[in-house]
Formats: structure tokens, C-alpha cells, sequence
């Protein structure tokens, strides 16, 4: 990743979309308020917003992978998503393996208190914040 680059972490979910960004040197991660998954193009409007106000550069979209690391279904339609995405929104995004993201997402979910999980509302935005840290320490 380029320095002076904000990256945005998406983790699709069949409920909520969880959302995490980068500050403008890939150096830390911020989760940020997961949205509810309303449809397609609810998640383009919102996702074109947060892109815009937080001049986002690049997205990030977690794709689930099979234990084993063979493709699936789940993963096929995430793609066609991110493709959505890309065309839609005139932004580069890169697929990241988010293999046990969300149970590692789970534990930290469980340790933090009330009022900073009412913050960011879901445990999808914790899952989205590791595979943006996955991403930054990989590229």
C-alpha cells in the first residue's frame, strides 16, 4: 500500500455489512458503525458516502474462503459483488481471505464493555478491522 492511501475493510454479511478504514499511512485501523444490509444498492449508497467524506482511496472486501481454502458458493457471490462495487464506486478493491476473522472478532467482541460495543453496534466491524490489518501487514 502507497503512503497518504485510506483504505475501507468491508465484511458482507447476510444482516450487516461491517466497515473499518485505515489512516492515510496504513498504520492503524479504525472499525467503524457497521450498517444494516438493506440491499445492493443501499450498500452502494452508503459505501459511496463514507467514501467520499472519508477520502477513501481503495477497498478491501473479505471473502470467505473455505476452511480448506477451496472456493464456494458464498465466495462466487462476493466476488460478483466486489465487482458490483468496483464498477459502481470507480474504486480499486482487493478480496482478503477473512477465514476465522469472525471468531477472533467474537473473542475480542466478548472482552470489550457495553458502551463500546454499542459504538460500533455489530461484531461485524471487528471482523472487518482484522482483515484490514491482515491486508496492511500483507501488502
Amino acid at each position: 500500500m502507497k503512503p497518504g492511501k485510506r483504505v475501507l475493510a468491508v465484511d458482507y454479511g447476510s444482516k450487516n455489512i461491517g466497515l473499518a478504514c485505515s489512516d492515510e499511512l496504513g498504520v492503524t485501523v479504525q472499525p467503524l458503525p457497521s450498517i444494516p444490509n438493506s440491499g445492493q444498492k443501499n450498500l452502494l449508497r452508503e459505501l459511496r458516502t463514507i467514501i467520499h467524506t472519508m477520502r477513501i482511496q481503495e477497498l478491501v472486501v473479505g471473502m470467505p474462503l473455505n476452511m480448506d481454502g477451496t472456493r464456494g458458493d458464498a465466495l462466487v457471490r462476493m466476488e460478483q459483488l466486489m465487482e458490483s462495487v468496483k464498477k459502481a464506486l470507480q474504486i480499486p478493491a482487493t478480496g482478503m481471505d477473512e477465514r476465522l476473522s469472525t471468531v477472533e472478532a467474537l473473542e475480542i467482541w466478548q472482552r470489550l464493555s457495553p458502551r463500546r460495543q454499542k459504538k460500533y453496534r455489530t461484531v461485524d466491524s471487528l471482523a472487518a478491522a482484522l482483515i484490514l490489518e491482515r491486508y496492511l501487514k500483507e501488502s
